[in-house]
């Protein structure tokens, strides 16, 4: 989401929350989408009463998510927090660019039919020689990019990012008849390379050498694009230049190679690195222990969590991640946010408080409508959703209800489906997972949550209230 906010100018935090509550709202879809419904069927089997089949919430939670999708749609720009100041996205590699002004020394050409460079080779074409310019991308509209660091020949209609002086590049273009075209972000144009900012520190090997005596486009896949020493921008005769210590240089290379400058003594790198290694054929191991762990909970009785980790440890022994990786993808908020809600959660049941409440809306509802009593039970599920986990607010809602069933017009299952839907009902605060997952990278306060989550909370317990009462009486 965080790409597609990017490249289509779409605020993040008008795409995060809609994604975070269609996943909870998909969750009432199956009797297995959230723990509260998981969890009430085990309710009932211990209760010797029959339970729920795996589809039976399905016409609920359909009309459910589409009333979501179409409350997002059409007030989506009424109350979501798209028109606040948006934090800086610019990407670090656009950033070095910006500070070093090298965003106008770099050009990006499509080549035409018929132009003269079409088959030849970035040697032949004598860009380097001739016109002191290097060749940072080349990519199409159906290949994301090639490697420049083999050798190519270019194609027609293929587009050219290219790196040097004004002159220098218009005399480039009118010689091969390129047409130049406009990319916002000349960071990231293909996926094959990226920049780099590094610092030649004191003990570097590289000192007293020159550009040319370290090949490193032919042993790093990299090449220089800008040298800055004695505090100014040295901007000819870079083979040539003696390297000192705190010479500075923005290096264009290739994903991997770039990695390689991080971790080497000889520099040190000032920018971070955008890329993330990739390993698709490891793609089959990470759907396989994905699908074990769901395996294991439904054919071996495990818990969620237990099939999960299960799942996870798979991944690490498999080489999908590392454990550094998988320690550094936690959410280390999200954990201490709920490590503080249980305790909230166990004195609310502890206390007596929760049983207090409810005990006290079966005293009220006597005589009342049964769409009331439905209507009334749904808004304390919410409530107990926000301050308890709904599991908790599911175990302890259910025994109550099912007394209840006994002095009211409402049958037992309606009254446990209620309890355990809208116990899934968790929009106003940032108290359930998803929504805490989402609040850093969305940039969202509990202000957001509370505009955005009220409107849908009611509607949420209005349309389960109107199905059941309706549908499944």
């Amino acid at each position: 989401m965080t790409g597609i906010s990017k490249r289509e100018q779409i605020s993040i935090s008008s795409l995060l929350m809609p994604m975070g509550f269609a996943a909870l709202l998909g969750g009432t879809l199956t009797m297995v989408g959230t723990s509260s419904l998981i969890v009430l069927n085990d309710l009932l089997t211990a209760r010797g009463l029959s339970t729920f089949g795996l589809f039976s919430v399905f016409p609920i939670g359909l009309v459910l998510l589409i009333v979501g999708v179409g409350y997002f749609s059409l007030l989506g720009p009424y109350v979501l927090p798209s028109k606040r100041e948006e934090s800086d996205t610019t990407s670090p590699g656009q950033k070095l660019l910006n500070v070093w002004g090298l965003s106008d020394t770099i050009y990006i050409f499509r080549i035409p039919s018929g132009s003269a460079l079409i088959g030849k080779s970035a040697e032949e074409s004598r860009m380097g020689a001739n016109y002191n310019i290097n060749l940072l991308e080349v990519y199409d509209d159906e290949q994301s990019d090639y490697d420049i660091w083999r050798e190519i020949r270019f194609q027609k209609q293929q587009k050219i990012v290219v790196q040097g002086q004004e002159g220098d590049v218009e005399a480039f273009k009118s010689t091969y008849g390129l047409e130049l075209t406009e990319e916002e972000d000349k960071s990231d144009l293909g996926s094959s390379g990226g920049y780099i900012e590094v610092v030649i520190p004191a003990r570097s090997s590289l000192v007293g050498k020159t550009l040319r005596d370290v090949p490193l486009r032919d042993t790093y896949n990299a090449q220089v694009v800008l040298f800055f020493s004695e505090s100014e921008v040295v901007e000819k005769g870079w083979a040539d230049r003696v390297i000192q210590a705190g010479d500075t240089m923005v290096l264009h290379a290739k994903w991997e190679s770039l990695e390689f400058f991080r971790q080497s003594e000889n520099f040190i790198t000032v920018t971070p690195l955008e890329y993330e290694p990739k390993h698709p054929e490891k793609a089959w191991l990470s759907v396989g222990s994905f699908a074990g762990a769901i395996g294991l909970v439904l054919a071996l009785d495990l818990s969620i969590s237990i099939g999960f980790l299960t799942g996870a440890i798979a991944m690490i022994l498999g080489g999908v991640l590392t454990i550094e990786e998988a320690y550094r993808s936690v959410e280390w908020k999200v954990v201490f946010l709920i490590a503080g809600l249980i305790p909230i959660g166990i004195a609310m049941e502890e206390s007596g408080a929760a049983s207090v409440i409810a005990q006290t809306l079966v005293a009220l509802v006597q005589g009342v409508h049964p769409f009331l009593i439905l209507f009334s039970l749904g808004l304390l599920m919410t409530f107990f959703s926000l301050v308890m986990s709904n599991v908790a607010a599911t175990v302890l809602m259910v025994p109550l209800v099912l007394e209840m069933a006994g002095t009211i017009d409402l049958t037992a299952q309606v009254l446990v489906l209620q309890v355990g839907l809208c116990a899934a009902n968790s929009f106003i605060l940032p108290t359930h997972h998803v929504n805490a997952l989402l609040m850093t990278p969305g940039g969202y306060r509990v202000p957001d949550y509370l505009r955005a989550g009220s409107a849908l909370s009611l509607i949420f317990v209005l349309v389960t209230t109107t199905m059941l009462y309706l549908f499944y009486l």
